[in-house]
């Protein structure tokens, strides 16, 4: 007959084991999880650049004058020409933070962040930047975008 300490002993075991797979379990589901949520997440992304590109196509001459015209334009045109920019920046925005919590992976993030280079060589660009453009991003973001043109 078995005494009840090798019973107990049994029983420890077993919820030792029970613990062993519970931990198992959660760390493959936390994994499917954070990739459903990086998933999603560049998906809203795309879908917000997507939205913005398409409410911008009907703009597309004037942002290109506005761009290399930039002292010519009226008050009210540099108003349509920052809203323009500061879409795409913001969404630019939201990519680098995904990216600094770990939810956008490096290669993406890098193309991505590569169209930024080429936006910049526009003097329009630059003019609306430094007059209007950095003053209502997050100093980190403007910081990392000031590297990027100066490379």
């Amino acid at each position: 007959m078995m005494n009840w300490e090798a019973i107990g002993a049994g029983a420890e075991l077993l919820a030792a084991i029970g613990g062993v797979v519970a931990i198992f379990y959660l760390a493959v589901q936390i994994r499917i999880n954070t990739r459903a949520v990086r998933s999603a997440s560049i998906d809203s992304w795309v879908a917000a650049i997507s939205l913005g590109n398409e409410a911008l196509a009907s703009t597309d001459e004037f942002i290109a004058t506005a761009s290399e015209n930039y002292d010519q334009l009226e008050p009210i045109q540099r108003i349509r020409f920052h809203r323009a920019l500061a879409q795409n920046m913001n969404a630019m925005e939201a990519l680098y933070f995904h990216h600094s919590n770990g939810v956008v992976d490096d290669i993406f993030f890098e193309r991505k962040m590569d169209s930024i280079k080429s936006v910049f060589h526009s003097q329009g660009v630059r003019r609306w930047w430094s007059e209007k453009g950095k003053t209502f991003l997050d100093p980190r973001f403007v910081d990392h975008v000031e590297m990027l043109i100066d490379t």
